[in-house]
């Protein structure tokens, strides 16, 4: 008995899709994740593959998705083992700090009236201002802003918009304090790639 045509389609289409993802993995991952790789040949990778990115990333860095979605602004302190998804746009703005192990997200699959969900992802950008610290382990979901100004507190869940001037925690984030237009959030160098003091 031979295999219906939409079954060869079908495994043709799912050997291709994970041909390229093992390509992906094999050059944003174990590429330029490696400690081997120095910050600045990480920036010169990203950019030439279509990302905008004027600050590196550190070890263990993890892409996936389309270098074209992500933008790094200058000064901005990315620390070891991000995982950023980049399906939907990815912006991370001027002298902000990404702390270790965060994780963020540009997809979903949504849900219909019945409980089931898409294997279609649908991709929502991720906004991070200016002046923003990420604190470990954050989860950044999609479709979340973080104006400028900004603390994110480790280990919390960013859903929605975090509103300027303040510290956020917990799951999901939500405000905890004000914090003072005088106070400084972020690097603490406009050298770019400065790490924050901890």
């Amino acid at each position: 008995m031979s295999a219906h045509p939409d079954d060869r389609t079908s495994f043709l289409a799912r050997l291709r899709e994970d041909m390229a993802l093992a390509v992906d993995r094999t050059i944003w991952t174990r590429f330029i994740g490696s400690d081997f790789v120095p910050r600045t040949v990480r920036r010169f990778v990203l950019n030439r593959a279509g990302a905008h990115a004027l600050s590196s990333t550190g070890s263990g860095f993890e892409l996936t998705g389309s270098p074209r979605f992500l933008t790094i602004g200058t000064g901005v302190y990315v620390n070891s083992d991000v995982q950023i998804q980049a399906i939907a746009p990815v912006t991370i703005g001027d002298y902000s700090a990404i702390g270790m192990q965060t994780l963020i997200a540009t997809s979903d699959h949504p849900i219909d009236e019945d409980g089931h969900w898409s294997m279609s992802p649908v991709g929502r950008p991720v906004h991070i201002g200016s002046r923003v610290w990420i604190g470990g382990r954050v989860t950044i979901l999609p479709g979340a802003t973080i104006e400028d100004d900004v603390v994110v507190a480790a280990g919390a869940v960013v859903t929605g918009r975090l509103a300027s001037w303040g510290v956020y925690g917990g799951v999901p984030a939500k405000r905890i304090r004000d914090l003072r237009p005088a106070s400084r959030v972020g690097a603490s160098s406009s050298e770019p790639g400065t790490a924050p003091t901890r």
